[in-house]
């Protein structure tokens, strides 16, 4: 006699329910298989809780397992564990109920009765079993409780409603059947080298072995393979040791390097190694690598702003976690194992709890004060990752709000172009090699190191023996808003506002050039109306006769060329045109204006000038062609 079947209704509402998680959960069907390995991961672990109080449930022999059983012919894919199994109700209620978790209640009973050895389990909520019919047309779970006579089938198309009946002959343990679904986008899961790969990505860790039958993989050498306890020949698809679990003076420099390139699909050898593990409010096992290369998508805008893998219990939960690292750590490869972190439904998109933000905190902490270590202790190495990386720390300077952010700490891990002879410096050598008499850490923004060290604004500061820092990345800039001081010292933009390189005897000099010569100034300043704010006598330059200088708060050249490059308005950039009143070619516009401030060579002269300070520091001329024509002009009447 065939036993009775119940055909029973799903609750909450489960045709729209199954069809948000078929359709919308997940943004990739192969999560399935992730899914139900998890699952049967929690089972064998809640096998092995209950047998602490319960040996009767395990033989101390008896060998703990998942395995997968695919059909290609027939189209069906089985993940079977020997785990603690489901009765009849935990059946109708753990999966004819979305959202209610077996493992969940498993946990709130196991604490209510102040059990302290509550097992490391994922599956928090009770959804992932339901990500089966995203590849499954239908669902058949075959199921048996440690401790019970008899076992039952569960199934169901997931279309409103579910088949149960007694069953025999069933193991203890769990069995999930798929019927599976017409191949789609070429990724077929009743391809064993296919679930082979899969399992690898996304469950390698788990600490039970995932077993195939050795048949599917004759030609592989590289899985492990033995006798089952049942006599079938099988291949392991799991590592099963994550290394980051493992004593770090247990782990050789060599298998830290072959697990980088594990993760990272990368060739070289890591430029640093960080492995830490944290107890308290929030356990977690960290595993990061500082590449010694830089990847060519750094400063894609459409690349992930993460490489930092999350793990709960050593199952793969998230690649590309953002709410690990902020997005200027996103150079930095590796993986979190949190052992208490809750998830949501989904899986896919992480609470931002209180948890998170602080192992996010902590692992910013540890990867700068790596990074601080690496300048300290190995120059050459801390040099190349800054000529690699340095350009994202900068974005953390510019992001952070500076109040409980990581401002101060990555100020000193800026490296900049500079004119010492050491070519690239961080503020705390400059400041360490600044003169007695300096009073301001002295920077030049501009595009490139050639052009800069050409440039007329160095000229004062060169001449009195400063060090100038030259900002030649395009977010130096907004560093430069940012980061105001270092260490007490301010930073002075040479190209920006008033520079003080003259004592109060010569500033009085320049004032009294300023009155005496009111006119010609204003004059000059009326003939580039719409060029320049201002004209004015200036002491920071000592060979050029003249440079234009940003008039203060005024935004820079790179700021103003972001702005106008992706549509938005810009502020009006004010900028005042300096004389140097020691130049020959000065001294001759003040005596033409002297002799005749009508003179079209006094005109002549300041469009001369303006035009020599543009190009001087490589803006574009205004009108080209007038430049030309005056140039030829002055050089005719040079020869006459």
């Amino acid at each position: 006699m065939s036993p009775k079947t119940e055909t029973l209704r799903f609750q909450a509402e489960v045709k729209e329910l199954l069809g948000l998680m078929i359709h919308s959960l997940y943004s990739h069907r192969e999560i399935f298989l992730r899914e139900l390995i998890s699952n049967a991961s929690d089972a064998l672990d809640k096998l092995r809780f209950e047998a602490l109080t319960k040996p009767e449930l395990l033989s101390g022999e008896e060998r703990l397992a998942i395995r997968l059983e695919v059909d290609a012919p027939a189209r069906t894919l089985s993940i079977r564990d020997n785990g603690i199994g489901m009765s009849h109700d935990e059946l109708v209620h753990n999966l004819g109920t979305i959202a209610s978790s077996g493992t969940r209640k498993f946990l709130e009973a196991a604490r209510a009765k102040g059990d302290a050895a509550t097992p490391e389990l994922i599956g928090q909520f009770g959804v992932g079993f339901y990500s089966s019919f995203m590849v499954a047309a239908e669902v058949t779970v075959e199921t048996r409780k440690a401790g019970e006579p008899h076992g039952w089938r569960w199934r169901s198309k997931g279309d409103g409603e579910f088949a149960l009946e007694e069953a025999s002959g069933v193991a203890r343990g769990t069995t999930v059947t798929l019927a599976l679904k017409p191949v789609e986008d070429d990724q077929d899961f009743a391809e064993p080298a296919e679930l082979a790969a899969l399992v690898r990505r996304y469950s390698d860790f788990v600490a039970y072995p995932i077993e195939m039958a050795a048949a599917h993989f004759k030609e592989r050498g590289d899985l492990v393979k033995s006798t089952a306890p049942d006599g079938l020949e099988v291949a392991r698809l799991n590592s099963m040791q994550p290394l980051w679990s493992r004593p770090k003076d247990e782990i050789t420099p060599r298998e830290y390097a072959d697990f980088y390139r594990h993760v990272t699909h990368e060739y070289s050898d890591p430029l640093e190694t960080l492995h830490f593990k944290t107890e308290g409010g929030s356990e977690y096992t960290a595993l990061l690598f500082l590449p010694s290369e830089r990847p060519f998508d750094l400063f894609d805008p459409s690349s992930k702003k993460s490489h930092v893998s999350l793990y709960v219990r050593r199952i793969f939960v998230m690649a590309e976690c953002e709410e690990l690292v902020p997005s200027w750590l996103r150079f930095v490869r590796g993986v979190v194992d949190s052992s208490d972190l809750p998830l949501n439904v989904s899986r896919e998109i992480l609470q931002k709890n209180r948890a998170m933000a602080q192992i996010k905190k902590h692992v910013t902490k540890k990867v700068l004060g790596a990074l601080g270590n690496l300048a300290k202790e190995r120059r050459a190495d801390f040099l190349t990752f800054a000529k690699n990386f340095g350009g994202v720390l900068k974005e953390g300077v510019v992001s952070e709000s500076g109040e409980g952010g990581e401002r101060d700490a990555l100020a000193p891990l800026l490296v900049f172009q500079t004119t010492h002879e050491d070519g690239a410096t961080t503020l705390a050598d400059y400041v360490a090699r600044m003169r007695p008499d300096q009073k301001a850490i002295y920077v030049l923004c501009g595009e490139d190191r050639e052009r800069l060290a050409r440039s007329p604004h160095l000229e004062a500061a060169l001449a009195k023996g400063y060090e100038v820092l030259l900002f030649t990345e395009a977010i130096d800039e907004w560093v430069l808003e940012r980061l105001r001081e270092f260490e007490g010292k301010p930073l002075a933009a040479l190209d920006r506002g008033d520079v003080d390189f003259v004592d109060d005897a010569a500033k009085q000099e320049l004032d009294g050039l300023d009155r005496e010569h009111r006119g010609m100034l204003e004059s000059l300043e009326q003939k580039l109306t719409g060029s320049v704010a201002r004209v004015r006598f200036g002491a920071r330059l000592v060979e050029s006769p003249a440079a234009l200088v940003d008039e203060p708060n005024t935004i820079g050249r790179n700021m103003a060329r972001f702005l106008a490059e992706t549509g938005r308005p810009a502020p009006e950039r004010r900028r005042a045109l300096e004389l140097n009143p020691e130049h020959p070619v000065v001294r001759r516009l003040i005596e033409l204006h002297k002799e005749d401030p009508t003179s079209p060579k006094v005109a002549e002269f300041t469009e001369l000038l303006h035009g020599q300070a543009l190009l001087a520091e490589g803006s574009p001329l205004a009108d080209p062609g007038r430049f030309s024509k005056l140039v030829g002009k002055l050089m005719l009447s040079a020869t006459s």
